[in-house]
């Protein structure tokens, strides 16, 4: 069977089975519990959803069926051989490929000067609260881990997101400032000086017959 490209949450899916054998409802409660739903989307019937299909693709399969109490039968599945295989090929390339995002905050910034500017200052400003606090609650996670004596390779990703938060907060900053006190001179007509550039630029490059 055609193995297709493995998505982000089917790689975190293989990873807790690299660890264990775990039913599906496991492993959507460890992946809340670890915060890694923080790096995909992913609720507990797409868990499920994704288990089934990387069992129609032999990377993972049915291990045993337990019953407690009551409750219906769960199956607890594990990893294949060729689960190993392609989960540590997906994972490689993650590493080092390029993967293009394209979110949509450099949209608006892109096109944030057809707004006014206190609209822009209300809106960054909302942003930079938001962020500072999941920053701030990252940080506090993250050392909490630390002093239980977790080992810093297990919080690369933690580390990356929070350089990350803090380098767009230390942005806000900057740019927020700069908007309070019109130093980006918000409103003002495009530079003629730099249109006529451009079209004289445009003009040496457009072939001539």
């Amino acid at each position: 069977m055609a193995i297709g490209e493995l998505s982000a949450a089917a790689v975190l899916i293989l990873a807790l089975l690299h660890e264990e054998p775990m039913h599906p409802y496991q492993v959507h409660h460890t992946l809340v519990e670890r915060g890694d739903t923080r790096l995909v989307r992913v609720n507990a019937g797409a868990v499920y959803h994704g288990i089934e299909r990387l069992e129609k693709e032999g990377l993972v399969e049915a291990a045993a069926v337990e019953r407690s109490g009551n409750r219906p039968e769960r199956t607890i599945y594990r990893i294949t051989d060729a689960g190993r295989s392609a989960f540590a090929a997906r994972l490689t390339s993650f590493l080092g490929d390029d993967h293009p995002s394209y979110p949509l905050f450099p949209v608006g910034l892109a096109e944030a000067h057809e707004l006014a500017s206190d609209g822009v200052v209300a809106e960054l400003t909302r942003r930079h609260h938001r962020e500072t606090a999941r920053m701030d609650a990252l940080r506090q996670a993250h050392g909490r881990l630390r002093t239980l004596g977790l080992p810093r390779r297990y919080l690369l990703d933690v580390e990356h997101d929070l350089a990350i938060l803090a380098a767009e907060v230390a942005w806000l900053d900057r740019t927020l400032q700069e908007l309070r006190a019109d130093e980006l001179e918000w409103g003002r007509p495009f530079p003629q000086e730099l249109a006529e550039a451009r079209a004289e630029l445009k003009a040496c490059q457009t072939p001539t017959a």
